[in-house]
């Protein structure tokens, strides 16, 4: 049960299932996943920010304090359905890279003391995983002990992911191309908030 808890701080930026046991799985029905994206339309014309999101969010964090975290890239929700397809293909190109990854470990020792209702911060380092590139990746996440059997883990500031660095600047500039843009932000703040629920 130590490890479950330290798990759970790994598992708040990101977990898929794990092949060891998961002492937590993310709930996947009340955790929220979202990105800014920033554009513009014509030069010298100001730029429009919006609040994207990703619908499905999963993983799970092992009994070992391995974890998972992945993220449906198909789930995208833009709130344009046409644009939600020229992401899933243009941009994330779904049909061969369904999921963002990212692993990590984290120590269960430093969770062990947590209360009900309590909270502590925590730096998670690991590696995520976009369209076949793997690249470090670091978050400032705060964990809240909700009850027992449950945590939410959640960004204390946004992470910053850049697509140039994932290998995706040809799917970016097709997407800016038929969008018609001038400016298409290759890089995205992005924000979570995940609950953990034990498997015990």
């Amino acid at each position: 049960m130590r490890h479950s808890i330290l798990c759970v701080a790994a598992v708040a930026l990101g977990v898929a299932a794990s092949s060891t046991y998961a002492a937590w799985r993310v709930d996947s029905s009340q955790s929220t996943l979202s990105f800014v994206t920033a554009k513009a339309g014509a030069p010298g014309v100001g730029g429009i920010e919006e609040v994207q999101a990703f619908k499905q969010v999963g993983g799970s964090v092992g009994d070992d304090g391995k974890l998972q975290f992945n993220v449906d890239l198909a789930s995208v929700e833009t709130h344009i359905p046409l644009r939600n397809d020229r992401l899933k293909d243009l941009l994330f190109k779904v049909a061969d890279y369904p999921q963002a990854v990212f692993t990590g470990s984290v120590d269960a020792h430093r969770f062990d003391a947590l209360r009900v209702g309590a909270s502590t911060d925590v730096e998670l380092m690991g590696q995520l995983t976009i369209a076949g590139q793997t690249r470090p990746l670091t978050a400032s996440l705060r964990v809240v002990k909700l009850a027992s059997n449950a945590l939410l883990v959640g960004t204390r500031e946004p992470v910053v992911v850049n697509l140039k660095d994932y290998g995706l600047q040809d799917g970016l500039e097709a997407l800016r191309t038929v969008m018609n843009l001038n400016v298409l932000a290759s890089s995205a703040p992005v924000s979570f908030s995940v609950v953990l629920r034990s498997g015990n």
